[in-house]
């Protein structure tokens, strides 16, 4: 997180511990690939398991975080399986805050993620999103500057050609072609008639 606040220059807010995150979870791997991952080692997929488990269906999910359920599905699709925390409860909250693993430590992770609307992160989370389509115009239009010149340098060349040949005292160059990449000279007759 600390990365991301650095390269927007954003602070990062403080949690409000409203424990939205903890009740609904959705990565953005499947299930299988999840699973697949934490049968490797994964860290990340690993730690997940121990802490996530799956609602068994997407209505009760919705009925915890209904507006959240709703955004991801309509950005990711059907084919999405939301997760609550086995360690939170409604009245104790996070029975493990102080042992917690690093991905709830390090929630959200990137201000990409879909947040609940009174989530901390949830603004901060905009503002940097805002700042990433600045960055992306801004490299757009140095993509296009740098366009512009490298065809400004290939007409200054075309231009230098041209005044060296007209001030050049041989007659026997009267017709030139000028292709990028290469140039055509014609002796004093042509061959086009």
């Amino acid at each position: 997180m600390e990365k991301w606040a650095e390269i927007f220059n954003l602070p990062l807010p403080e949690c409000k511990k409203c424990g939205i995150c903890c009740l609904c979870a959705s990565p953005s791997k499947s299930y299988g690939e999840l699973l697949e991952k934490a049968a490797q080692g994964d860290g990340f997929a690993r730690d997940f398991f121990s802490i996530f488990i799956p609602y068994k269906n997407h209505d009760q999910a919705r009925k915890i975080c209904g507006s959240i359920v709703e955004r991801v599905l309509k950005s990711r699709g059907e084919d999405v399986v939301f997760y609550r925390c086995r360690h939170y409860h409604f009245e104790k909250k996070c029975t493990i805050y102080n042992e917690r693993p690093n991905l709830c430590r390090e929630f959200p992770g990137s201000p990409l993620v879909i947040l609940d609307e009174n989530c901390a992160f949830y603004e901060w989370s905009q503002k940097c999103r805002e700042s990433y389509k600045k960055l992306e115009k801004e490299l757009e239009e140095l993509k296009n500057r740098k366009k512009q010149l490298e065809n400004t340098k290939y007409r200054k060349k075309c231009i230098d050609l041209l005044c060296r040949l007209k001030r050049s005292e041989n007659e026997d160059y009267r017709f030139i072609l000028t292709v990028p990449a290469m140039s055509i000279v014609s002796p004093g007759w042509s061959w086009i008639r």
